[in-house]
């Protein structure tokens, strides 16, 4: 428990994760996608730590950086959290979507903190960006709040199939959910990377994998998995709201795109 607790309080790792495509187009061979999830900068996460993570980003030089909700608990500080992550200024952009503590705590001054940065939040929504003339789609599809029962899960399809509406179809698809279960309805449209928090991995792990994994292995709780062409990357999470870490260090994950 003791080294569970100190462990909480090392700095997020930064694991490289390759991921490779038959397909991929070239001009996005070597594409770096930085993926910050579930911050919670509140009792246990602060700016300056955020802060000390974004100077240990940036000459890792990312292309693009997604930010997957939960970004942060204390309301008066939530501009000044994005206004840090933006400061990074990567060639494709900074982009968002919403987690549960984003409705937990108030989606009207989540809103109005988004109006006054410069990162985008994408909800149910996407964005065709050029990179050397290759379209690549990003879509952020809302939470559900909740995620039990059939009601639930049907509404997550529905902001996953909603936010690739009009998606052109020669372009990179990727998308940006707070619940690693997208997975199962992203596949069938053929998007090709998805990016997810919200788990922290139970923050508890062995060998790169939540202890947990074995048992609950369709909720993709901490790691790279593949279903079909598509392939998502669970993150353990910047944060956390309960201080405790075992085999499950806090991360920021920096996935690059490579050709097969």
């Amino acid at each position: 428990a003791t080294g569970g607790i100190i462990r909480a309080a090392t700095p997020a790792h930064i694991p490289q994760i390759p991921m490779t495509y038959a397909n991929l187009p070239p001009q996005l061979e070597g594409l770096k996608v930085c993926h910050l999830s579930d911050i919670h900068v509140g009792p246990y996460i602060q700016l300056r730590d955020v802060e000390t993570l974004v100077h240990r980003i940036a000459p890792l030089t990312p292309d693009l950086i997604l930010i997957t909700g939960d970004i942060c608990d204390h309301m008066p500080q939530y501009l000044d959290t994005l206004k840090i992550i933006e400061s990074l200024h990567p060639p494709h952009g900074v982009f968002a979507s919403l987690g549960n503590h984003e409705h937990f705590r108030g989606l009207h001054q989540v809103f109005h903190a988004f109006s006054r940065s410069n990162i985008a939040l994408l909800v149910d929504s996407g964005i065709t960006i050029d990179i050397a003339g290759q379209p690549l789609y990003l879509a952020g599809a809302n939470d559900p709040l909740y995620l039990r029962g059939p009601d639930a899960y049907q509404k997550l399809r529905g902001y996953v199939e909603k936010s690739f509406d009009g998606a052109p179809a020669n372009a990179f698809h990727i998308l940006m959910s707070h619940r690693s279960q997208a997975l199962d309805y992203a596949a069938p449209l053929g998007v090709e990377l998805i990016v997810a928090g919200h788990t922290h991995g139970f923050q508890i792990g062995l060998g790169g994998r939540s202890l947990l994994d074995t048992w609950m292995s369709e909720r993709y709780i901490w790691g790279h998995y593949k279903r079909h062409g598509s392939q998502l990357y669970t993150t353990a999470g910047v944060g956390h709201w309960f201080p405790f870490r075992l085999g499950c260090p806090p991360e920021a994950p920096l996935i690059t795109l490579h050709k097969v």
